[in-house]
């Protein structure tokens, strides 16, 4: 039986970016249930133009690039979706994915797996070798996490010792100020991460797939998870952190490390570069799902349609 796939999006400009997407979605998957956390604060957005079938997250959460505030908004949205649907699958997309399968050929592939989540991950420490040897292969799009580079950052924001110092930061030009916060890195672990070697640390790409039964271990979080969260809280980048280290901590869950999401990092930037036309027959060839990221108004975005609906 063909699995039923729900969405959850990310989302905090581009209003009409997230209505095309959402459009996109409902054509290809027969309408179904979305469910969005769009940052009101940063982008008013008018829902009354969403179909039916899409759910926002109200009130929104003020999110904040590399903040814990997007795991909160996930988990709000992923909420909302399965409070008011269940879906065999969830996907989590930002507002500037599009898909690039047609629906048939990932609800398939769904079906065929005995992975409970596609999902990117390592062990804080591990090598691109050790981490192929004892998970298996991955995402070949995500080479970024691999370097020696992002392994020491990694430690440092989830698992090294941490100074904070206040500070003021300005904004619009100097024309407004807000508290904010300096922080030292230290160069040995933290004595109160939760992390231990029966709960170790995991990271890897934002953006997974995952089962019902990944779900319901999201929104049900136990106590370790709590001191996780609370961790997190203060650290950066949580989001690559978070749903790795709960997920594949969990005995009897199957992870495939290949999420199935098609970027160019460019060097391993804090982020993906904008995908065109260029990139078209690279995201075309690839075995993923879902790309990112895109402008709103790329003439690719049109060209994929025509691949995706061609004969509809």
């Amino acid at each position: 039986m063909s699995p039923q796939i729900g969405f959850v999006i990310l989302s905090h400009r581009e209003p009409r970016q997230l209505l095309r997407l959402v459009r996109t979605l409902n054509r290809l998957y027969g309408d179904p249930p979305i469910a969005c956390h769009h940052d009101m604060a940063q982008c008013p957005i008018d829902t009354a133009p969403f179909p039916d079938n899409v759910r926002f997250v109200s009130p929104s959460i003020r999110t904040g690039w590399a903040k814990w505030s997007v795991v909160r908004a996930f988990l709000a949205a992923l909420e909302l979706l399965y409070r008011d649907a269940d879906p065999d699958w969830f996907v989590l997309l930002s507002g500037a994915d599009y898909p690039i399968k047609r629906a048939e050929t990932v609800r398939a592939e769904l079906a065929a797996t005995a992975a409970d989540a596609l999902i990117d991950y390592r062990q804080v420490g591990d090598t691109s070798r050790s981490a192929l040897e004892r998970f298996g292969p991955r995402n070949p799009e995500l080479d970024q996490f691999e370097s020696d580079g992002n392994r020491r950052l990694k430690w440092s924001h989830y698992q090294g010792a941490e100074l904070w110092f206040p500070m003021l930061r300005f904004n619009d030009g100097g024309r407004r100020v807000r508290p904010g916060r300096f922080t030292w890195h230290l160069p040995f672990a933290s004595p109160f991460a939760p992390f231990s070697r029966d709960f170790p640390c995991f990271y890897g790409d934002h953006w997974i797939t995952a089962d019902r039964r990944a779900a319901r271990l999201l929104l049900t979080p136990s106590r370790r998870h709590l001191r996780l969260q609370r961790h997190l809280h203060r650290r950066a980048i949580p989001e690559e952190c978070y749903y790795q280290t709960v997920l594949c901590n969990e005995p009897g869950l199957t992870l495939d490390r290949d999420n199935r999401r098609y970027a160019q990092w460019n060097g391993g930037g804090a982020h993906p570069q904008q995908l065109g036309v260029a990139n078209l027959p690279a995201i075309m060839a690839s075995n993923a799902h879902f790309a990112r990221k895109f402008d709103y108004d790329d003439p690719v975005l049109d060209r994929i349609d025509a691949l995706l609906f061609d004969g509809d």
